[in-house]
């Protein structure tokens, strides 16, 4: 009968099965339930056991090297009479208090075969009518348990227990050795930390800065077709590189005033400013301005007419996307 409970509460729990994590480490509470023999009192004389329950909980951590320590509570009854007496409201109970130690072998995705032991202290009461004793004792336990997750944080489990409480006494007349042999089929909660986020993508890389310079005739704004591929080659990079804004600005030689050549700069930049926009370029990133000929690129006294000088830069700046 021991046997074949056994191998039903294993086959219950693998039918159960579902695979879904391995057995995780941490903290888990757990509740279990089952079946109690007890095996004959040797110097007790003769007993009909019936077969009792067992009723228990733990609470426990798994750590990374597959071994638990886990606290078990438990409750073990078993009623019997004396061959003969015709008493059937006997009791022999055990509640107990155990530290139990276990290593997890991985048996496959989600499922663990559990073996170990634990050692701690039962009371052992004897009750019967016009007669009642307990007695507080050490105890110790092998365990063998096999458990397979259902969910992420939940597993049922099955397991034997070959427990023993050691040398009782009652009525203070007979002592003896409580050993039980259990069957138990239970489920455990895992405790399972939340995942941190994962850190922010860094930020994109910055984009170079690059620049373009196109190049105009005297007192001219339109763009020649030299400029126009120049233009058009600063389109070109702006889509590749992913940079987010176009700075065009205007210069003049130093021909004319002032007050001419600074419109005239300006007019110079709004031209690329239309050239890049034919060019699939987006108006509303570009920005334009003129500086006439305050700010050379050959440096020349007044009246000069200094065809690098006559020049619109296209500044490509911004982060990629």
């Amino acid at each position: 009968m021991l046997r074949s409970s056994l191998f039903g509460a294993v086959a219950v729990v693998a039918l159960a099965a579902s695979a879904a994590a391995d057995t995780p480490d941490g903290t888990y509470i757990g509740l279990a339930a089952g079946a109690n023999w007890l095996e004959d009192y040797e110097s007790w004389g003769r007993f009909e056991q019936s077969v009792g329950y067992y009723v228990g909980g733990v609470v426990g951590y798994k750590f990374e090297s597959g071994i638990r320590g886990e606290f078990e509570v438990s409750l073990r009854n078993n009623g019997f009479d004396f061959v003969g007496t015709g008493s059937d409201d006997s009791d022999n109970r055990a509640f107990s208090g155990m530290f139990n130690a276990l290593y997890d072998f991985d048996v496959g995705e989600g499922m663990a075969l559990s073996l170990g032991g634990g050692i701690g202290f039962s009371r052992i009461s004897f009750e019967m009518p016009g007669f009642s004793d307990r007695d507080w004792v050490l105890a110790y336990q092998g365990i063998a348990e096999f458990e397979v997750m259902i969910d992420d944080d939940v597993s049922l489990f099955a397991g034997y227990n070959y427990f023993v409480a050691n040398n009782w006494d009652v009525f203070y007349l007979r002592s003896d050795d409580y050993v039980a042999h259990t069957a138990k089929l239970g489920v455990k909660y895992h405790f399972i930390e939340a995942e941190a986020p994962p850190p922010p993508p860094p930020p994109p890389p910055p984009v170079a800065a690059k620049t373009f310079i196109v190049f105009f005739n005297f007192d001219k704004s339109d763009l020649t077709p030299e400029a126009q591929a120049v233009v058009a080659e600063a389109a070109a990079a702006f889509k590749s590189t992913g940079s987010v804004s176009i700075a065009v600005v205007g210069h003049t030689d130093t021909v004319g005033s002032a007050a001419y050549n600074l419109p005239l700069s300006e007019r110079r930049a709004a031209s690329v400013k239309a050239g890049l926009v034919a060019n699939g370029v987006p108006g509303d990133v570009i920005s334009t301005s003129g500086k006439g000929f305050s700010e050379p690129l050959v440096p020349t006294g007044p009246g000069v007419k200094e065809p690098q000088n006559r020049r619109a830069t296209i500044d490509l700046t911004g982060s990629a996307m």
